[in-house]
């Protein structure tokens, strides 16, 4: 009886699957001719990281240089950079109902360091600029500039803001303007930074030149996270500092990988994407209910240009439980007359475009065939598409989600 009712299931889905115009037809299947994988980089639709600033969620440190070196001219040009970077409508501190908000701590250094604000001060624009424009008049009389001392002072506010797991899901950013790069031994300020990175951290810096130092934009490069290091001189700074929270501002959840322009770049574009390869074998349709179950407005991957199959191809060959050939479901189906790829739940199916990367001889005209996965079709490490029954080819399968953002808060 189970068997007959799970059959009878099964036939009402595939129907309800091919096209409102009538039975399925082999004849309404596109020629499609096999193409060669592009290389990456190709046109791209996948989503992008949230741009809202006003729905930007951080805890930020800025660490300010005001040794002599900075001079007053420059120390003041700082401040309303700091004001102008976060005053985009941001909301700043934590007292909103809204958990997309941003906490942002002060820290000045020149021989020494001093904590300006913690991250609990500041609860408004309004604290932002009275304190950043009453602390950033003039620089100091000390000719010290030792940037390990505001880059230890800034661990240690980033350290007391977390207390008892207070935001502990916030990405942190430390945004650092520095007139000089000194210091050896324990001056050194390469170890603190690393020390902050790697605990997740991201460091962005400003190097504030006027005599063209190239020891001052070399050094501070080597401080900043990759592709995070900007000048006092670059025409669109502000347009840069807020580049990179909003970068910081886009993360995966644990155990998902973030689709960049290059998997095996760390520091390549990120895009607002979250793929997790799910390693235990179901068919097409059984895979597209469980990524909708696996994480809320989930769905089987889409892979809409050469770069993203690619991208696809090298979570499945990082991930021990794959094994050549290597095989996965991916979100496309045959639905409605058309080849469409699956989206969250309650959204449109997305039509495929003219990206076609089929195994030869495929796709297969078959009423049943309407799922498909990525085979690996020679010894070569590369996969293509085949259409499969969507009811029994068990295979292992990619889900994705969007990214944590601006648009999203991840709890």
């Amino acid at each position: 009886m189970f068997k007959l009712v799970t059959l009878a299931l099964a036939a009402l889905a595939l129907a309800s699957a091919q096209s409102s115009d009538g039975p399925f037809d082999p004849t309404d299947w596109p020629v499609f001719v096999s193409t060669p994988l592009p290389t990456p980089g190709g046109s791209n639709v996948d989503r992008e990281c949230g741009g809202d600033l006003a729905n930007l969620w951080l805890d930020v440190v800025v660490v300010v240089d005001n040794s002599k070196g900075m001079t007053d001219e420059g120390i003041t040009q700082v401040a309303a950079n700091i004001a102008t970077v976060f005053g985009n409508g941001t909301k700043i501190g934590n007292q909103y109902s809204d958990p997309r908000s941003t906490r942002i701590g002060l820290v000045t250094y020149n021989g020494v360091a001093t904590v300006v604000a913690d991250l609990n001060l500041l609860q408004s624009i309004d604290d932002l600029y009275s304190k950043v424009f009453s602390t950033l008049t003039g620089v100091s009389n000390s000719d010290d500039s030792f940037l390990v001392k505001g880059i230890g002072a800034a661990e240690s506010v980033l350290q007391n803001g977390r207390a008892q797991g207070v935001r502990s899901n916030y990405k942190r950013l430390v945004v650092v303007y520095a007139s000089a790069y000194k210091g050896e031994g324990e001056l050194d300020p390469i170890p603190a930074a690393e020390r902050l990175k790697s605990s997740g951290v991201i460091i962005s810096t400003v190097a504030f030149d006027q005599d063209g130092d190239e020891a001052l934009l070399a050094g501070l490069a080597n401080i900043a996270s990759p592709n995070y290091a900007y000048t006092s001189k670059d025409l669109n700074l502000v347009g840069e500092i807020q580049g990179a929270a909003l970068q910081t501002n886009c993360f995966c959840p644990n155990l998902w990988t973030q689709y960049k322009a290059n998997f095996d770049d760390e520091n390549s574009y990120k895009y607002g994407v979250c793929i997790r390869a799910a390693t235990i074998s179901s068919s097409w349709t059984a895979a597209k209910f469980a990524c909708q179950n696996l994480a809320k407005n989930g769905f089987l991957a889409t892979e809409f240009d050469g770069q993203k199959h690619n991208f696809l191809f090298r979570v499945a060959q990082n991930n021990t439980a794959f094994a050549a050939p290597y095989i996965y479901h991916i979100g496309l189906s045959w639905v409605n007359g058309a080849w469409n790829w699956q989206q969250p739940a309650g959204l449109p199916l997305r039509p495929n475009s003219n990206y076609a990367p089929w195994n030869p001889s495929y796709p297969k005209s078959s009423s049943s065939n309407i799922g498909v996965l990525e085979q690996q079709f020679s010894s070569d490490l590369t996969v293509g598409w085949q259409n499969i029954n969507a009811y029994s080819v068990a295979e292992y399968y990619m889900c994705e989600v969007a990214s944590c953002d601006t648009e999203k808060y991840c709890p």
